[in-house]
């Protein structure tokens, strides 16, 4: 060839590394696993018992007072129903009694309803454990309906007093096929005694139900 050995060894090895040089980054054809690199981050997956999209459970408990003739609702916010708090809703049980045109009929009819003791009885929420099920605002308010309505019919109410404006907030009116009424609740009144007379001017229609 007319070569010298020690060039012919430098062309042979300049074809190799030629042969073997990477491609362009543009050229380069990596597999795809279905992993998008550009979003890749730690995920962490939420309790079992908080469901993605899942509306917050509603936490409350509500006092029922049979008393006279009327459900007289109060929601606890924590605190238990005290003595004091059930002798007021039954003093004014009894007032409304005392008010109405049955009760001037029939003075004994009034009587045994003075004597007649309240009857407590207590809804909490959630009634259950099971995250399966729905436990969310408007399931609330249903359950609440559906208690409602059956201490209504047990103990022959001829009207519902809603005590608190949380407590009113609870009961979905349009399901309740009675009298309601809205008024300060019970903790209200023994601490502020001069909104009395505002209660008594809520509770006035229920004197047409007595």
């Amino acid at each position: 060839s007319g070569r010298s050995p020690a060039a012919q060894a430098r062309m042979e090895v300049g074809s190799v590394v030629k042969a073997v040089s990477p491609m362009p980054r543009e050229g380069i054809i990596r597999p795809d696993f279905g992993v998008d690199t550009r979003k890749a981050a730690t995920v962490i997956a939420p309790p079992p018992d908080v469901l993605p999209g899942s509306e917050p459970v509603p936490r409350f408990s509500l006092s029922i007072i049979a008393a006279g003739d009327w459900l007289w609702l109060e929601e606890r916010d924590g605190m238990p129903l005290t003595t004091e708090q059930v002798q007021l809703v039954q003093a004014m049980a009894q007032a409304l009694v005392l008010s109405g045109a049955s009760a001037r009929a029939n003075p004994l009819a009034a009587e045994s309803v003075q004597a007649a003791k309240p009857v407590i009885a207590q809804f909490d929420w959630p009634i259950h454990n099971n995250r399966q099920l729905d436990q969310g605002e408007e399931a609330a308010r249903a359950g609440v309906a559906a208690f409602v309505s059956r201490r209504l019919e047990e103990h022959r109410c001829r009207g519902l007093v809603l005590l608190g404006a949380s407590c009113a907030r609870r009961v979905p009116l349009e399901a309740i096929t009675t009298v309601a009424v809205s008024t300060a609740s019970s903790a209200d009144i023994l601490a502020n005694p001069a909104i009395k007379p505002q209660v008594w001017r809520d509770l006035q229609p229920l004197r047409g139900t007595t």
